[in-house]
């Protein structure tokens, strides 16, 4: 079991993100208020592509509200602000910036269909470490592509298709199958050590 990518990525980048979360610590802003504020350039960058059909529109959405993830947390560690509410809302703004990732990629002329699996892919791999956790089974790290890998994975998709489109939607097949491969791995973990709980309990 390997540990989160974006675990990795923070843990290196955890002095400046403090830094940026003091220095909007000392606005009006909430770790919330960041949160949502993914949505709003998900949607923004969903319009933006529609008028201008480039990949770079949504490649910078990608990144800018990845960046936005990482400081809400930041920010709420430092305002002693966590909570399981914002916790909530942090992974249901996640899963509707994929939807929105999705309808995007439509609009700049992947197919549709390999678009709908990769995006039923991704909120099953969501779906199971939340499910799986609920039920007492610790699922962090489970799985290759978790959801700072996939990120990773379409900004460099979309960096490609920008100038070899061919390339580019092969990785997104290569990346779409991966993410389903995610989805076993994680079923087959939570189904191993909820079987071995069972038996520990007879």
């Amino acid at each position: 079991m390997k540990t989160a990518l974006l675990n990795k990525l923070r843990s290196s980048l955890e002095g400046l993100l403090r830094r940026i979360a003091w220095i909007i610590s000392k606005t009006r802003v909430t770790p919330n208020q960041l949160t949502l504020s993914t949505i709003l350039l998900a949607l923004a960058g969903y319009v933006l592509t529609i008028q201008y059909k480039t990949p770079f529109i949504l490649l910078a959405t990608i990144l800018t509200t990845g960046f936005l993830d990482a400081i809400d947390g930041s920010l709420a560690r430092l305002t002693n602000t966590a909570s399981r509410r914002g916790a909530f809302l942090d992974s249901f703004t996640d899963r509707i910036c994929e939807i929105i990732y999705s309808l995007t990629l439509i609009e700049l002329g992947f197919n549709t269909k390999l678009v709908l699996l990769y995006l039923a892919f991704s909120l099953m791999v969501s779906y199971t470490r939340a499910r799986g956790e609920s039920l007492g089974v610790n699922m962090s790290g489970v799985g290759l592509m978790e959801r700072a890998e996939r990120l990773i994975g379409l900004s460099i998709i979309l960096l490609l298709y920008a100038y070899i489109p061919d390339i580019a939607l092969l990785l997104f097949i290569v990346l779409t199958i991966l993410t389903g491969i995610t989805v076993l791995e994680r079923f087959l973990y939570a189904w191993r050590v909820l079987s071995s709980q069972s038996a520990d309990r007879s």
